[in-house]
């Protein structure tokens, strides 16, 4: 679901940042400004080899845009790998009790995600999404899934003595 989550705030949002409008086809977008800002700018960097990296790329553009890290967007290949190989391999982490989840991944990933979304929360804001709000912060604006999340983490990596009622 995580992965599902940056996928969307990364390579979908990314994309469409470069939305210039509507037809009867449906949205219309400044292809020559995303190859330009986007793909050739990642590749011109050598985050990518080719265009079909689209996802790296989108990363690269969020690094440029100050949202991520380097080490953040790098970060991400990783936490792929390993949503690869749970999705791909889970009956071995069932039935092996010495191959263990990286929670730690979890716990990056979400921090990235929260990063990313902040970042839109505040392209949002400087076009004046919030302004019915009054002063608003970044920080004041959570969306509801990445708060599941946090709540998932927590739950997870609580102490269970604290729980006690």
């Amino acid at each position: 679901m995580t992965h599902e989550m940056l996928k969307h705030a990364i390579l979908e949002k990314v994309r469409n940042f470069y939305c210039i409008g509507f037809d009867k086809d449906g949205f219309t977008f400044d292809e020559r400004g995303y190859q330009l800002h986007v793909i050739d700018a990642a590749r011109a960097e050598a985050w990518i080899k080719n265009n079909n990296q689209k996802f790296d790329a989108s990363a690269a553009w969020l690094v440029r845009m100050e949202a991520i890290t380097v080490e953040q967007a790098k970060r991400l290949q990783d936490i792929y790998d390993h949503r690869h190989e749970l999705t791909h391999d889970l009956m071995s982490f069932i039935v092996d009790p010495d191959r263990n989840l990286d929670t730690q991944m979890f716990v990056d990933a979400v921090k990235i995600l929260r990063d990313v979304h902040r970042f839109w929360v505040g392209v949002e804001r400087d076009i004046g999404m919030f302004e019915h709000l009054g002063d608003v912060s970044l920080d004041d604006i959570t969306p509801a899934s990445l708060a599941l999340l946090q709540q998932c983490i927590n739950a997870y990596i609580e102490d269970p003595q604290n729980q006690e009622a």
